[in-house]
């Protein structure tokens, strides 16, 4: 089967009536009658705005032309605040960075999520592309990444997707080698015991990992708890 995920890009996007001839044009570039799933990218509209576009998504399930619909990059604040405007229509998603090394903040907001029955969706599960140099594999991995990769005869990226997967998180691994793309999709069926996802996190982030200027995280901290404040990376 082939999901199909899209963005409402508030760059472009500005207000509900944008956001329904956007979606339009969507369906059309793809050629499909329906989007499985359609978020918001990101708040930095600020709260009126973003209220208008979750409200033309809510229209757009209703309509039947989007099956799922979420947001991204939005923390709780913001999400409750766009429930409260609508009625409580809650997002069905959050498309967010989330790994090992991601601040307690944004880890509470995944665990938030979940008994919200919000789907956490997590990018940069594997660091991204500016982690992983070559196709021979020049990421420097936490000597416990490989020590666990050994143990359970996993990739340590299969280690890395595993632990999102044990904590209840959706990965979404990008890739364009095909070598890549089958070591994501072709995950061993192994458990890892509590206390070895406890290690993990606890190694501290590879070199590099995500942005070798920026640091590891996309968002500080105090931004998994402001809402509608500017993000220091969009």
């Amino acid at each position: 089967d082939i999901w199909i995920t899209s963005k409402i890009a508030p760059g472009r996007v500005k207000n509900y009536d944008d956001c329904l001839l956007a979606t339009d044009r969507i369906l059309n570039e793809l050629g499909v009658d329906y989007l499985d799933m359609l978020l918001i990218h990101t708040p930095k509209l600020g709260k009126e705005p973003t209220v208008e576009l979750w409200k033309c998504l809510i229209e757009e399930k209703r309509l039947g032309q989007v099956k799922v619909i979420g947001v991204s990059n939005f923390n709780q604040g913001e999400i409750e605040d766009i429930a409260d405007a609508t009625g409580g229509e809650m997002p069905e998603a959050n498309e967010i960075q989330q790994h090992p090394w991601s601040t307690e903040s944004w880890k509470q907001l995944a665990r938030w999520q979940s008994e919200s029955n919000i789907a956490t969706i997590a990018y940069t599960s594997l660091g991204g592309s500016r982690f992983h140099r070559s196709e021979t594999g020049n990421a420097d991995w936490p000597p416990v990444v490989t020590e666990l990769a050994q143990k359970y005869g996993a990739t340590e990226a299969q280690i890395l997707l595993k632990w999102a997967l044990q904590r209840g998180i959706a990965v979404i691994p990008g890739s364009g080698s095909e070598k890549h793309i089958v070591e994501n999709l072709q995950l061993p069926k192994i458990e890892m015991l509590n206390s070895e996802l406890v290690d993990i996190e606890s190694a501290g982030p590879p070199v590099e990992w995500w942005d070798s200027k920026r640091g590891p995280q996309k968002y500080l901290d105090e931004e998994a708890h402001l809402p509608w404040t500017k993000r220091k990376n969009g």
